[in-house]
């Protein structure tokens, strides 16, 4: 080929190129500029339940834990004994590992798995005697989340509290450990982590993350599986055990508490102690709250019984993430429950006791859920134990008690009521009202909150095309 063939060829390419480009370029000036017909369709929007077919977990702590049952390392805490469990509706239990070597340590933790739709619920006690250990404790089995408060306890010389952490799903979680104090966030455990394997308990001891506190609130959180955690409470006088408590979690702060079952029993029928030597009664009710947030704020305390006689029982100020304390030193004789009505939300627990002779024992009674009007919960009465019912409404609550003997009672604005019957019961109402149970006996005391479903949501929208 000649080069004059080369030349107009590559000139006819160029010029092809070009009217191309010019070609290209009009035709996007003029979408830009033109109006073209549309066609809009509104996506449907379909809401899918995606629990249907699921399954949710509910765990309980398993035996209490004693720290320093093994001289060899006190540091160690060493289920005792054994948690019977009582269940409310249809699941499968199982049994969670413990945290040591191959399983070791195991408490005997017992996990249920249900429907994720079924009402579903579960509780636990125990009866402890040895010559380190006594009381009676009781805690809600709950749903693992991951974050949750716990209100209760102390690391003073005498009293000892252990975080027991269950984590019932197929992959280990990494758990975050706050301790707050009557001074503020625990510095120390600020990042205290901790791994706890699939389908296991691990058991902590915040004496040795924060010893010497006179009170303690817990935040846990986790990430790679929800968990579920509460408190181990023992106090001993000298090497005389004086009582247990376990501590059921909270996932929520309010500015409204309730908080069902609390008590005050005493042989000597609230004797008097003069009052240049302390309080009213021996062992007063204690009320502890901590505000999580970065503001201030101050909260009344109120007693109310069954009569809705609500008797005021202190101030408490709150600073924030500090732990508040409020000594009741009269406890009303006939008062079934505590609430507290802060100006900023708070996680709180009330400290209650029984006492007969020598013998003594004490409880964290956790704030009970609010269950809503016409919403059916399961409450699982362990034997020995009592419902508190309790309206802090402004309305009556016609309250319907099923699975035992079928009662419907009225529980007015302001008040709160013992109603019998153990068992697997159903609570429903016309009104919001707060639900526990109570143990109470010589020397004996346990309690915990009747817990509704954790407000986890299977709802998913899908917008169709």
């Amino acid at each position: 080929m000649s080069k004059s063939e080369k030349f107009v060829r590559g000139g006819a390419r160029a010029l092809t190129g070009l009217v191309i480009t010019g070609a290209a370029a009009a035709g996007a000036l003029l979408l830009g500029t033109v109006q073209l017909p549309s066609i809009q369709s509104t996506p449907h929007a379909l809401q899918v339940n995606t629990t249907q077919a699921g399954e949710r977990n509910i765990v309980c702590a398993g035996a209490f834990p004693e720290l320093g049952a093994d001289p060899s390392r006190p540091d160690l805490a060493i289920p005792t004994g054994e948690a019977q469990v009582l269940v409310a509706g249809d699941g499968e239990l199982g049994t969670l590992t413990g945290s040591g070597p191959e399983g070791a340590n195991a408490s005997g933790a017992r996990v249920l798995v249900g429907q994720a739709e079924a009402p579903l619920a579960a509780a636990q006690t125990q009866k402890i005697g040895s010559p380190t250990l006594s009381g009676l404790t009781a805690s809600a089995c709950v749903e693992p989340v991951n974050e949750q408060w716990l209100v209760g306890g102390g690391s003073t010389l005498g009293l000892s509290t252990t975080l027991s952490v269950g984590n019932a799903s197929a992959v280990p979680a990494t758990v975050q450990i706050s301790v707050f104090d009557e001074n503020g966030e625990v510095d120390a455990v600020q990042t205290a982590g901790v791994i706890v394997a699939p389908n296991s308990e691990q058991i902590v001891s915040l004496n040795g993350y924060a010893p010497n506190r006179e009170r303690l609130a817990v935040r846990v959180t986790s990430t790679g599986a929800p968990v579920a955690a509460s408190l181990g409470v023992a106090r001993v006088d000298g090497i005389v055990p004086v009582g247990t408590s376990t501590v059921t979690r909270q996932l929520r702060a309010e500015r409204l508490v309730v908080i069902p079952g609390v008590a005050n029993e005493d042989s000597h029928d609230h004797e008097e102690v003069p009052s240049d030597t302390g309080p009213a009664d021996r062992f007063p009710v204690q009320v502890n709250a901590v505000a999580p947030g970065d503001a201030a704020g101050t909260a009344g305390v109120y007693a109310i019984d069954a009569a809705g006689v609500r008797t005021e029982l202190g101030t408490l100020d709150l600073a924030p993430r500090t732990v508040a304390s409020l000594a009741v030193e009269t406890w009303p004789h006939d008062a079934t429950a505590v609430v507290i009505d802060a100006d900023v939300p708070v996680f709180a627990a009330a400290e209650g006791a029984s006492n007969s002779g020598e013998t003594h024992d004490f409880q964290w009674f956790a704030p009970a859920s609010k269950i809503a009007a016409g919403s059916a919960t399961p409450a699982p009465v362990v034997p020995g134990g009592t419902l508190i019912v309790a309206n802090a409404g402004d309305e009556a609550a016609e309250v319907t008690v099923e699975g035992g003997a079928d009662e419907t009672l009225t529980v007015g604005p302001g008040a709160a009521v013992e109603v019998p019957g153990t068992g697997q019961l159903s609570v429903t109402s016309t009104a919001p009202v707060w639900v526990g149970v109570r143990m109470l006996g010589s020397g004996t005391i346990a309690g915990y909150p009747v817990m509704p479903r954790a407000e986890h949501t299977g709802d998913l929208t899908v917008y169709t095309r």
